[in-house]
């Protein structure tokens, strides 16, 4: 049986007290559809006056605006009678309910301190950031990278990204790799406060300096690394870089914020990492696309492969070669592999870095 509907004197100004109810409450359309039983629309059409409320419609906001101005519980509010058949909407849904106590409670409550007032149902609204979120936001901004920059890090979308740091969770790949990032700033970070206290040792209590062990060269640009003792070889996901990325890279350091994808190989560099190789000064051997992998800690010898980065007096370009030395170690020699690339002769410092190659992987499926 349809309800009957409401006077025209009781709907004069209804659309206005629709929408002061609703900003009183601090409730969206679709919360107080939801409180109503209606749906969305039917709220904004309550509001724009386009249609008057059915008379169970009208009841319930009659009781929300009781509830709201004079701050009465909206647990004492009257109960619809249960003599007659119930309807969908016969009262209000505990939502409402639990709402309207908090907004009177507050109301009530005297404050020391003014604070802007709480809307309701703002937890299920906001995402409480968890923890993880938090490490990946610290994270990026120890990097000092953007959100783009991480994404394009880890290999995901920067909406990915975002979705993280509000809460969301993330897959187990992305965990590993910000994991590896954290221990990678972390070392970094220990390695700095390590130097510094050596620095800060010296400088207080100097001590007498051993003689400068013989070089091979002349004050070096770049430094030449001793020989390390064996370590284990471990898996390890390598940066790649590419070679406009490669020279802008002034440390072994910089490679995992530079990198462009990532490799697992097994290595025993703890700053080893990859290099996309382009060009074809090292044909017939090493073609275009070929992965090259770097131990910055191991120095160079005589016919090994090498990667250099020359010095910005020079351009700063990126050579793939191979090394040898000459004028009794005072100069460098950096030979191609084909032969319409004739050799370079450089002095030390001409170079930025130059590091070993110590395996080539060549991808034969595109």
């Amino acid at each position: 049986m349809p309800h009957s509907p409401v006077s025209e004197e009781k709907l004069v100004g209804f659309p206005a007290r629709c929408l002061s109810l609703r900003q009183k409450l601090r409730v969206s359309k679709p919360e107080l559809a939801h409180w109503l039983g209606v749906g969305r629309s039917y709220v904004t059409v309550l509001e724009k006056g386009r249609q008057a409320p059915s008379r169970p419609v009208f009841q319930l906001i009659e009781k929300l605006e009781a509830a709201a101005n004079l701050k009465q519980l909206a647990m004492h509010m009257p109960q619809p009678d249960t003599t007659s058949a119930p309807t969908e909407m016969a009262g209000l849904p505990p939502a409402a309910i639990e709402a309207l106590d908090r907004l009177v409670q507050q109301e009530e409550a005297p404050s020391p301190v003014a604070a802007p007032p709480a809307m309701p149902f703002a937890a299920p609204v906001i995402r409480t950031k968890n923890a993880f979120a938090l490490r990946v936001a610290a994270l990026r901004e120890k990097m000092g990278v953007s959100r783009p920059k991480l994404a394009q890090r880890l290999g995901v979308s920067r909406q990915y990204v975002t979705k993280i740091e509000n809460g969301a969770h993330a897959s187990l790949p992305v965990i590993k790799l910000i994991e590896k990032l954290e221990a990678e700033i972390q070392n970094a970070s220990a390695e700095t406060a390590a130097a510094t206290v050596h620095e800060n040792t010296t400088a207080a209590t100097p001590a007498p300096q051993p003689p400068p062990a013989p070089s091979v060269v002349d004050t070096p640009a770049f430094s030449m690394p001793a020989a390390s003792a064996p370590v284990t070889p471990r898996i390890a996901l390598l940066p790649v870089l590419t070679i406009p990325a490669a020279r802008e890279l002034a440390s072994p350091a910089q490679a995992v914020f530079a990198a462009a994808e990532h490799f697992a190989f097994s290595v025993t560099d703890p700053d080893a990492f990859g290099l996309r190789l382009t060009g074809d000064a090292m044909l017939p051997q090493h073609h275009d696309g070929e992965l090259a992998i770097l131990y910055p800690n191991s120095p160079p010898h005589t016919g090994n492969r090498v990667i250099a980065r020359l010095s910005d007096s020079l351009g700063g370009d990126v050579l793939f070669r191979i090394f040898s030395t000459t004028d009794h170690g005072h100069s460098i020699v950096l030979s191609s592999l084909n032969p319409l690339y004739p050799p370079v002769t450089l002095s030390p410092q001409e170079i930025a870095w130059i590091y070993p190659v110590a395996s080539t992987v060549r991808q034969m499926l595109q």
